[in-house]
């Protein structure tokens, strides 16, 4: 599995646990430029294709990363000054497309209650159990299985989720309405732009870099936190540390993911401590791994693919399974 629970493994993860401002300037400088390069080129070349499409993938690519960056910042991790933080984070939000403050709420408790069934409410995947699957009526079943297909998880559900369902989080409300309301202004503003220099083929042009953005985004967090052999327990048995670790997995996903990704794909040490920085993690992840200290269960992308059929979580069995894998419920003999 996923880690072994010795007492120093913490102490060593704090070694990393700071950030480099320099390099935190060059990190977001560079994939920024490298965002606009995208999104220019591809508005100036609408209707050659060849250069346009290529042009939508290097945006899509790096509009990702600079979510990632803003993900870091939501930890205050990202620079060393949490004001710094605050503000890089909220002026990407409208290329991550979703508000700083009110994703910070909700990511704060996925990180306190990851792997919790008792609080699956705070995870961004709804997970059913078998007894609850066994319990549930046919209509609820055929929800979930709705909802659980790859075209809602992955092909539909997330551009949805982006567009439409980030611009008002209820949740946001929490945290200050302003935020929402700065959040989707930087984006009317940003749409204004577009369609006053491309008009509505440039506007089309930004919804493909968002679309193609969406899928390969929702299938990161989707493997790293439902893969078969993944720990769901309840508290107090379970604790931070087997939490952190055996409720989430490492994308072994080859160099150029973890660098176009900001290695987000070491995922069960950034649970553990999320204040070491993304383009730390790799790092921090093989030396700790070196001394011995972390053992990871790791997912190669074809894995990672094939883990879209796990469906419902086996507590008897302490694994994912599919709905093939579940026997039907036995039907009580009539007296």
């Amino acid at each position: 599995m996923s880690a072994t629970h010795a007492p120093s493994l913490r102490a060593a993860a704090r070694e990393f646990a700071h950030a480099d401002d320099r390099r935190a300037w060059v990190e977001v400088s560079f994939t920024f430029a490298l965002y606009l390069a995208g999104l220019i080129t591809a508005i100036a070349a609408i209707g050659t294709w060849w250069v346009m499409v290529p042009a939508i993938v290097l945006a899509s690519g790096s509009g990702l990363r600079l979510y990632m960056i803003q993900h870091d910042c939501l930890h205050g991790s990202f620079f060393s000054s949490r004001r710094v933080n605050d503000i890089i984070g909220t002026l990407l939000s409208p290329i991550a497309m979703t508000p700083y403050r009110a994703t910070r709420h909700i990511h704060n408790l996925h990180h306190t209650h990851v792997s919790d069934l008792d609080r699956r409410d705070t995870f961004e995947i709804k997970v059913m159990t078998v007894d609850e699957w066994h319990a549930a009526s046919p209509l609820k079943r055929l929800g979930y299985r709705l909802y659980r297909s790859p075209v809602t998880l992955i092909l539909v559900g997330p551009f949805l989720l982006y567009t439409v369902f980030r611009r008002l989080p209820l949740y946001g409300l929490r945290v200050g309405w302003w935020d929402l309301v700065l959040h989707n202004a930087m984006i009317a503003a940003i749409l204004l732009a577009i369609w006053s220099v491309a008009g509505w083929p440039g506007l089309a042009v930004w919804l493909a870099i968002v679309y193609v953005a969406t899928p390969f985004g929702s299938l990161i967090p989707y493997v790293v936190h439902n893969f078969e052999n993944i720990n769901w327990g309840t508290k107090p048995e379970l604790d931070f540390e087997t939490a952190a670790l055996e409720g989430s997995a490492v994308l072994d996903w080859g160099p150029f993911f973890d660098l176009a990704m900001l290695n987000i794909g070491y995922h069960d040490l950034h649970h553990l401590n999320a204040k070491i920085p993304g383009y730390r993690l790799k790092e921090a992840h093989e030396a700790l791994e070196a001394r011995g200290l972390l053992r990871s269960e790791k997912i190669t992308f074809l894995d990672g693919l094939r883990c879209l059929r796990w469906k419902l979580y086996d507590e008897a069995g302490g694994r994912m399974v599919s709905f093939a894998d579940v026997a039907p419920r036995p039907m009580v003999a009539a007296e």
